[in-house]
């Protein structure tokens, strides 16, 4: 019994550090972020790439909430979905929240639509980012301001 507990606490430690490593290392610039409202300048920094602002990634909040807890986004990307035109992933950015990245989502090609319905918390009030990458590497981005009444993020 004894020999079995050991090996329980054993596998939960290393488990422990290899989820606390994979974080850090998935995350450290995205975490470290300093806040800026320029999300063209905010993406080169964190990626290295230069994104561009494109009317095919639509996203949807309120321009004021009452508290950051639980703000209201509805995102979508204008492609037909195929293998030539299609969205890879959606990084969602709140650049004044501790973590920068609050959300990512991952489609693809013929099996899924780019439409996403959530709520994500917010520090204060800020630009919201949503970062498309698209299948030729190109990352496009739309911007809204939302106004938050209290830290959802304390």
């Amino acid at each position: 019994m004894e020999e079995a507990e050991r090996a329980r606490l054993t596998r939960r430690a290393v488990l422990t550090v290899a989820v606390a490593a994979g974080v850090g290392f998935a995350f450290p610039a995205w975490a470290n972020a300093d806040a800026t409202d320029d999300p063209v300048e905010l993406i080169k920094r964190l990626t290295g790439k230069i994104a561009t602002e494109s009317d095919r990634v639509a996203l949807k909040m309120p321009r004021i909430f009452p508290n950051g807890y639980t703000v209201p986004l509805d995102l979508h990307v204008d492609t037909g979905m195929t293998d030539a035109d299609h969205v890879k992933s959606v990084r969602i950015l709140a650049p004044r929240n501790p973590i920068v990245e609050v959300a990512a989502f991952h489609f693809v090609p013929q099996r899924s639509e780019p439409r996403v319905s959530t709520r994500i918390r917010l520090a204060e009030p800020q630009f919201v980012v949503a970062v498309a990458e698209m299948n030729d590497g190109a990352l496009l981005i739309a911007k809204t301001w939302v106004e938050v009444a209290t830290n959802g993020c304390s």
